[in-house]
């Protein structure tokens, strides 16, 4: 997953899929010289990213953007004060981020976690990035900020309600230049598949020597 929210950021950041089809569509051949730049390109490096949900995937993620050189600000629980160590306040995270991505479950605290209050902070503009679950981002908020130019983009790999509907917010928005969505298939690598196989099989081996695991009460 946090390699999926890096191919969604860095497609997003260098206008790579929009790229890509004006060669299919002829614009190298008519630009009539080496390259063409018909489309925004921004690096990484120097950005700033804001994290919301830091468990596992969240410091995973914020590893590799340290690596990129991106400054990494870990958001705090949305209207407290009280942060933690290493923590930046929520409303100053939406603020001060070029690039905003989300890892948290889904619950009743977070449901719309980034809804129209939200996109009104966003000074700079980010990229939303949305590996986690639907339903974090209020789907029609997120139409309505790119409509307004509020954000740069978008990147989700979850819905609220998968698949959408196809009048669904999601839908409308699909298929924009600075869109990209994918059918939730961030988890589904090939070696991400394999390591949940080969979890089943020692769960069942361990049940069967009888030591079993993860038991629930």
């Amino acid at each position: 997953m946090p390699e999926h929210t890096f191919a969604l950021l860095l497609a997003l950041r260098r206008s790579i899929i929009t790229y890509r089809q004006s060669v299919l569509d002829g614009r190298w051949q008519a630009a009539a010289q080496f390259c063409f730049f018909d489309h925004p390109i921004a690096d990484l490096g120097g950005s700033t990213l804001g994290i919301i949900g830091h468990g596992t995937l969240g410091q995973s993620v914020g590893r590799i953007a340290e690596a990129f050189g991106m400054t990494v600000l870990v958001a705090g629980r949305r209207g407290s004060h009280a942060l933690k160590s290493g923590q930046t306040a929520f409303d100053e995270v939406m603020r001060r981020a070029d690039a905003i991505t989300l890892h948290c479950p889904l619950n009743a605290e977070t449901r719309g976690i980034i809804g129209a209050r939200e996109f009104a902070l966003m000074e700079k503009k980010p990229l939303i990035i949305n590996t986690g679950r639907g339903g974090l981002v209020d789907e029609l908020a997120l139409e309505q900020a790119l409509d307004r130019g509020q954000i740069a983009g978008a990147g989700f790999d979850v819905t609220d309600g998968e698949p959408p509907a196809t009048d669904s917010p999601m839908m409308r928005i699909a298929s924009r230049d600075n869109v990209i969505l994918t059918p939730h298939v961030a988890w589904a690598s090939r070696e991400a598949i394999q390591a949940l196989a080969d979890q089943l099989i020692e769960n069942i081996e361990l049940f069967i020597a009888g030591t079993p695991r993860h038991l629930v009460g």
